[in-house]
């Protein structure tokens, strides 16, 4: 019974020392490997180092080269400082020379300096003087503006009395074509008729100021239309109807009055908005015999007409 035991014990012990040694082989295994892989990299080093060995070769013939350019730039450079020491002594000598004329240059910059403050005080001197006469001019400027002021003022005076001596002027006027009407018709039949119709054949982009003339008569029925003129002078008292139509150029603005003896009854306006419109008015008016009636322009200007007339005036008496 011990016997058997002790080979157990024995069977034993021999399978642990067989996993023990092969644990051990192949711990050499993977010394075997590891050794390998450092003996490579250590012949990697090694003929990396024999490759750095010959450049530094390589470098130290280089260099040997570069300390005989070295010795050589040296040689040179010796020389060159000798070449300037010589011309640090020819510019010693030129710099004496440019201190000398400095020095009159200096004694030139005084001189002009004076000068420069002399010219200065000329030039405030002007300048005084100038502002003087600035002065001068500037109170002759208000003075001639204060003078054609009062000019206009005198000029609008003039103007204003010559529109008041042209307004009593019509007035005069009107009551002489009434005496020369009342005079010319004391036998006028009662019974007469009275209408005109005027007109102008051809376009007038300029016209602008005055009495509209209506050159082309039409209809003037009892001769109270003036074609010279353009009024319409009443031959008997009656009512009487006046209508106008006028026909702006193109899209110039057009403002007009029918007018009795100078006084504006009806107003007829063509806008600019679009092209060639047409003002137009009427007006119905108690007239004494003699009084004037016509078209006269308030403001634009210009208007249009044709063969066949565009731009009118007509007027009759109903009763």
């Amino acid at each position: 019974m011990t016997l058997v035991q002790n080979v157990h014990v024995l069977m034993k012990d021999m399978l642990i020392m067989q996993e023990k040694l092969a644990k051990a082989e192949n711990k050499i295994s993977d010394i075997k490997t590891s050794t390998n892989n450092e003996i490579k990299e250590l012949q990697k080093e090694v003929n990396f180092l024999k490759t750095e060995n010959g450049l530094l070769k390589n470098y130290s013939v280089s260099f040997l080269n570069d300390i005989q350019e070295l010795d050589k730039n040296l040689n040179n450079v010796s020389n060159t400082i000798n070449d300037v020491k010589t011309e640090v002594l020819y510019l010693s000598i030129r710099l004496s020379d440019i201190n000398t004329h400095s020095r009159e240059m200096a004694e030139m910059l005084h001189q002009f300096n004076v000068s420069m403050e002399d010219t200065k005080q000329g030039i405030v001197e002007g300048q005084r003087n100038l502002s003087a006469t600035l002065s001068e001019l500037e109170a002759r400027h208000w003075q001639a503006f204060d003078d054609i002021r009062n000019t206009t003022v005198a000029f609008q005076a003039d103007l204003d009395q010559y529109k008041t001596d042209s307004m009593k002027l019509s007035v005069s006027v009107s009551a002489l074509e009434r005496f020369r009407v009342n005079q010319t018709n004391t036998q006028s039949d009662p019974n007469q008729e009275v209408a005109f119709t005027a007109a102008v054949t051809s376009p007038s982009p300029t016209w602008n100021s005055g009495t509209l003339i209506f050159d082309v008569v039409i209809t003037n029925v009892g001769n109270g239309y003036n074609l010279n003129t353009g009024v319409f002078t009443t031959p008997k008292e009656g009512t009487y109807v006046f209508y106008v139509s006028a026909l702006e150029y193109i899209t110039q603005y057009l403002k007009i009055d029918i007018v009795l003896n100078s006084v504006s009854k009806v107003r007829a306006v063509s806008d600019s908005s679009a092209s060639y419109q047409t003002a137009t008015n009427m007006v119905v008016l108690n007239l004494q015999k003699g009084d004037r009636v016509w078209v006269r322009h308030l403001y634009g200007k210009g208007y249009t007409s044709a063969d066949v007339p565009e731009t009118t005036f007509s007027g009759f008496l109903i009763s």
